[in-house]
């Protein structure tokens, strides 16, 4: 009987779009393309940003570089953050708990958590719900603040830029392809379709989208490549997100 059970678990089909906590209390998620990190209450590196893990195909086997390149209070390779004052306000700690909303065979829905910080007289929050599908370069975003202030606060989506080569700033996304020492060239990019302004130049070195004051919920979509898979160059990254 044992036997027969574990024969019928090891021809399950595996998920194509997964989302696990890591041994280091990380959240990675991944699909046959891409894969992500976001750093759990353990690390001690602070940062809500998604860091782009390189991942190709080369054939029928999968490459992988995992550079942990993720630095604090910065938006690495993509994700949200509060303007005010001209001045980014980042969360003071990394998430707190995580839920699997839902799992098919061809995607995962999952939401992150992040404890509340005061910043002066600002009490703020985030809840972040990520959707990552089967055969996208892409996951899906939504993150929801709870802010509790008098101050003027809006919510800018976008990218840290490091080593960048070329970019593109198109109706609703900015994109850029970036040069990874040894490994060849990275594309990352954001869509926002709710977005009203996009700079590429914006505060404190970062590519941003910016949204109107009033929303606090802000969906939206982060992307990466690598050029050792099917995109080798910054066209080929353009033209998947056009």
């Amino acid at each position: 009987m044992i036997i027969m059970a574990a024969a019928i678990v090891s021809c399950q089909k595996q998920p194509a779009a997964t989302a696990t906590i890591d041994a280091n209390g990380d959240c990675v998620f991944q699909n046959s393309l891409v894969s992500f990190r976001l750093n759990g209450a353990k690390n001690p590196v602070i940062t809500d940003g998604f860091e782009a893990i390189l991942k190709a195909q080369d054939g029928k086997q999968t490459v992988v570089k995992d550079r942990k390149a993720a630095m604090a209070a910065s938006l690495n390779d993509g994700g949200t953050v509060l303007v005010a004052d001209d001045s980014l306000i980042f969360p003071h700690a990394n998430f707190e708990s995580f839920e699997i909303v839902e799992q098919t065979a061809g995607h995962v829905t999952f939401t992150l958590s992040y404890p509340e910080w005061t910043v002066g007289e600002d009490k703020i929050s985030l809840k972040r719900k990520i959707t990552l599908r089967e055969n996208q370069l892409f996951c899906e975003v939504a993150d929801e603040y709870n802010i509790n202030s008098s101050r003027d606060i809006s919510v800018a989506a976008g990218f840290a830029k490091r080593g960048v080569e070329m970019n593109e700033v198109g109706k609703d996304y900015i994109i850029a392809w970036e040069s990874v020492p040894g490994e060849g060239n990275m594309g990352v990019g954001i869509v926002v379709p709710m977005a009203e302004r996009f700079e590429f130049d914006g505060l404190e070195d970062n590519a941003l989208a910016f949204c109107d004051a009033r929303y606090r919920k802000i969906t939206y979509a982060v992307g990466s490549c690598w050029s050792k898979g099917a995109i080798t160059d910054f066209n080929g990254w353009a033209a998947k997100v056009k």
